[in-house]
């Protein structure tokens, strides 16, 4: 059962889809900016034990249709617009600790970025790159592992999809992009450069084996074998030896 506002949240998607569906742009953009009034609407609410992660990820993934109905259909404002308001959405989840959500508008954001840089559309992955660089360093800084690997493994592969389509400006930004949050992380004591470059290929590794989920593999590890000098237990083992107890800034953290 969906709550009344995970309801809106769906109604406003699904009506932004159609508005694209149709080349409708200007609709398309309202159902965008009202998906972005109550993503506001829900961060501002401030109850205690009470908090609406699940709304905003209902939220997320309306507007990553959105935004992926407009790549698909070449309609390159649209999907920039989307890409924009996931992050503007992002950095008060970030103040909020609401690390579920973040993850969820990571995930919508990504998939955008992906989408842009294979359909030739740098604006919008333009946009989706500097969103994922404020969700990844609001991460670092409020130490929610999940999302900081997500986010670093997001822009390694928008550049390496803009580099196979020869966009190079966009490569170059995502690729900065994933460097300014490694940075950050390695200079917070976070998460190391080491097991930020070994997650995608732990994530290949595991999905390798399901023939039925070889279309989820991260772009440019497809059919890739896994790191032998660097397994998965020595990756786990590494992140629990560096672990610091958790802090109420962080106990959200994922």
């Amino acid at each position: 059962m969906f709550s009344v506002n995970e309801q809106k949240a769906i109604e406003l998607g699904e009506s932004g889809e159609k508005a694209v569906r149709e080349q409708n742009e200007y609709d398309a953009l309202q159902y965008i900016e009202y998906l972005r009034e109550l993503g506001e609407e829900l961060l501002r609410v401030d109850l205690p034990n009470v908090d609406f992660e699940k709304d905003l990820k209902r939220v997320a993934i309306s507007l990553r249709n959105i935004g992926n109905k407009a790549v698909q259909k070449q309609i390159e404002t649209v999907a920039s617009n989307a890409a924009e308001v996931i992050g503007t959405l992002a950095e008060p989840s970030i103040e909020k600790n609401f690390s579920n959500a973040l993850w969820s508008f990571s995930k919508a954001v990504q998939e955008i970025g992906k989408g842009a840089a294979q359909a030739e559309m740098p604006g919008a992955a333009v946009s989706a790159v500097k969103t994922l660089e404020i969700i990844g360093k609001g991460a670092v800084a409020k130490k929610m592992e999940v999302v900081t690997l997500w986010t670093t493994m997001s822009l390694e592969e928008i550049g390496y999809l803009a580099g196979k389509k020869q966009l190079q400006d966009l490569s170059n930004a995502a690729k900065t992009a994933r460097e300014e949050i490694i940075k950050a992380s390695e200079d917070n004591g976070f998460i190391t450069r080491k097991q930020i470059v070994i997650y995608p290929q732990l994530i290949s590794q595991t999905l390798s084996e399901f023939s039925d989920m070889q279309n989820l593999q991260p772009a440019g590890y497809e059919g890739k074998k896994s790191n032998e000098e660097f397994t998965e237990e020595e990756f786990f083992e590494e992140e629990a030896e560096e672990e610091e107890p958790e802090t109420g800034a962080s106990g959200k953290g994922k």
